[in-house]
């Protein structure tokens, strides 16, 4: 294969990334649907929890999330917006590793319309993470002034698949136009 030419396969697996990603947005039962968040701690070492993914903009090279801005994830990110999101497909046995910088802002009135009103009541009442004497004395309540959004910038995506009767892995960076290299898995 020629040096200025994409390799057609390293091609279509990003495609097929995408393909993954964009699913998770639409379907609840897509594992891209549910994303680990790892973020740098403010006490040092790491953090690391599920979030859901609410947009996937494979133009724009960013995924999109939502959280209550009271959350601790919000303060990591404002200290260190570098952080990786992980996505594991079991069945497929595909690990993708989307290394990303979070840029964080107001939800709009049009994402809060879109929220689901059960959801609307964990943006608001006592902030992520606040000790409580017992599970029930949470009061919970809408305040769309804790409705924040993440948008998670991708800078590179490693992906590793797990296949036989060869492992396959491949990494894919922004800057130089998601054009793929492969990698010893």
């Amino acid at each position: 294969m020629r040096a200025d030419r994409p390799d057609p396969e390293l091609a279509a697996l990003y495609d097929t990334l995408w393909q993954r990603l964009e699913r998770g947005v639409a379907d609840r039962r897509a594992a891209a649907r549910h994303p680990v968040l790892a973020t740098q701690a403010r006490h040092g070492g790491g953090e690391a929890r599920v979030v859901v993914l609410r947009a996937a903009a494979r133009d724009a090279g960013v995924l999109t999330v939502h959280t209550d801005s009271a959350s601790p994830k919000v303060a990591e990110l404002r200290d260190e917006p570098r952080a990786t999101l992980l996505v594991w497909e079991t069945k497929a046995r595909l690990q993708v590793r989307l290394r990303v910088h979070v840029t964080i802002r107001p939800g709009s009135a049009e994402e809060w319309a879109r929220v689901p009103e059960a959801s609307r009541l964990s943006y608001g009442g006592a902030a992520p993470g606040t000790c409580v004497a017992r599970p029930g004395d949470v009061e919970s309540m809408a305040d769309p002034a804790r409705f924040a959004v993440l948008d998670a910038h991708i800078g590179e995506i490693d992906l590793l698949h797990l296949d036989q009767p060869a492992h396959r892995r491949a990494r894919f960076c922004r800057e130089d136009g998601w054009r793929g290299v492969w990698l010893a898995p």
